[in-house]
């Protein structure tokens, strides 16, 4: 059973063996379910999964936040007032009250209410993963609505400042790190929106404080508990804060993280602090030894974060590469980096997709990629299953409209391109321009020429040199 924790306000909450393995069958059900597209089922299957292991993100969570945007695009129905009332988020119980709340969420994915209904009750029960997991999403939706609300941001920075108390009680540094800063990001973004309100100010130097205080116990004493007391500790946190591109304060403070690195060789985030301080200031010498750090910990521990986060400091250092060819206008030089380039970025997304197979950003990285080696077939089914993520549905859209035109089948991509311009509320952004751009392109390839010169008539008179699109009309 699930552990009980009420009596430790600062315990996590905690699910045993038996009930994860009971939940497996849920999920299991669920994700037929999805394929079926009997995605009402499916949510009620993820939900009961979930009551039985709140805590598993990407076996329960994920997944059922990808079948409810994709029960929504099949036009599923909203939940009615008695349904809300049914399942009530308010309850006694915290745990019952966030799986009402995914219930609903499920079935109305873009609810702000429903989101922050779990985000309230799965701070009250200690279900830290669920609130990282949520977190972002109800982030999302509070940044996307017309009126911003600032009782919603300060919720979201209360909620993670809670979250990064509880993990600094039980010297989880490095999960209360993360609570903080995304906190601390909530409020920013708030102050920065109302302006006048001076109140702000406050509240976000004394989260800022908060944190960094709490960075540099972590970093200089030999418990994290201890404080930095003397000088030499305040110094040394002002230098990692506002660290300069190279000099001594930045190659003493590697060697300083080199040492606590290798007196806690276990620590795994005392790696990660030296590696980020190895590449502060995008020094390839550097970047090289702390991949060779990365995947001998990898190898070691087999715990992927290691190679994730070598991976992305090898992507960045091609991307770095190939705008150095371009600069220096050697076209060849070019041509062979970009090559490398995409050929090391699908090699690396394609692990990723294996090993994150419910990671939506992940299969429309991988999509990208395809689609530039012009693998359509292979990157279209990635598109279809990534427009499902709220982020990139539109990208997926243009991307999925022009495989289908690679494949000559211009009728299929107008259908995903209408509705996507249909559904995106602005019509004069750069989102907004790509669609119908494209449905425009779409529309000639089909010979529908009086529809392709409206769209691109339309569009002349958002962006007057947009792309081709006089020559294009010139042509029709």
């Amino acid at each position: 059973m699930a552990k009980d924790t009420t009596a430790d306000t600062n315990a996590r909450y905690e699910v045993d063996d038996a009930r994860k393995r009971a939940a497996e069958r849920w999920f299991d059900q669920a994700a037929k379910l999805v394929t079926q597209r009997n995605y009402d089922y499916a949510i009620k299957s993820f939900v009961e999964g979930l009551g039985l292991d709140p805590l598993a993100i990407e076996r329960g969570w994920v997944p059922l936040r990808g079948c409810a945007i994709a029960r929504m695009h099949a036009g599923g129905k909203k939940p009615g007032a008695l349904e809300s009332m049914k399942y009530s988020t308010t309850g006694k119980d915290p745990v019952k009250a966030m799986l009402n709340a995914a219930w609903l969420l499920g079935h109305s994915p873009m609810n702000v209410a429903y989101a922050e209904g779990i985000l309230k009750n799965a701070n009250k029960a200690r279900c830290e993963e669920v609130v990282f997991w949520v977190g972002p999403i109800y982030r999302e939706l509070i940044g996307s609505e017309k009126k911003t609300d600032g009782k919603k941001f300060t919720l979201l920075k209360d909620v993670y400042e809670e979250l990064g108390d509880r993990c600094q009680f039980r010297e989880e540094v490095g999960d209360a790190i993360k609570a903080y800063e995304l906190g601390l990001e909530a409020i920013t973004s708030y102050r920065n929106v109302d302006t006048k309100n001076r109140d702000l100010d406050g509240v976000v130097k004394d989260l800022s404080t908060k944190l960094t205080i709490l960075k540099g116990n972590y970093d200089s004493a030999e418990s994290f508990r201890g404080s930095v007391k003397d000088g030499e500790g305040q110094a040394r946190l002002q230098d990692e804060e506002r660290l300069v591109h190279g000099g001594d304060r930045l190659t003493a403070a590697i060697e300083r993280a080199r040492k606590e690195m290798e007196a806690n060789p276990e620590v795994d985030v005392k790696v990660i602090a030296y590696v980020d301080l190895l590449c502060k200031n995008e020094d390839d010498e550097n970047e090289k030894a702390a991949i060779r750090l990365l995947t001998e910990k990898y190898r070691a521990t087999d715990n992927y974060r290691f190679k994730l986060r070598g991976d992305d400091i090898a992507m960045k250092q091609l991307s770095r590469q190939l705008r150095r060819a371009r600069k220096s206008g050697d076209a060849q030089q070019v041509r062979e980096i970009a090559t490398r380039q995409l050929r090391f970025e699908e090699k690396v997304y394609r692990e990723r997709v294996e090993r994150y197979p419910t990671d939506l950003r992940y299969k429309y990285e991988l999509g990208r990629r395809l689609f530039r080696f012009r693998k359509v077939d292979d990157a279209i089914p990635l598109f279809q299953h990534a427009r499902n993520d709220p982020k990139v549905r539109n990208s997926c859209a243009v991307y999925l409209g022009r495989c289908f035109l690679e494949k000559k089948l211009p009728q299929q991509a107008i259908d995903i391109l209408r509705v996507a311009v249909e559904e995106y509320e602005i019509s004069d952004d750069e989102v907004a321009k790509e669609l119908n751009y494209w449905l425009g392109r779409s529309l000639e390839a089909a010979g529908l020429t009086d529809d392709a010169r409206k769209i691109y008539g339309k569009l002349m008179q958002i962006d007057y040199n947009y792309r081709d699109i006089r020559e294009r009309i010139e042509g029709l």
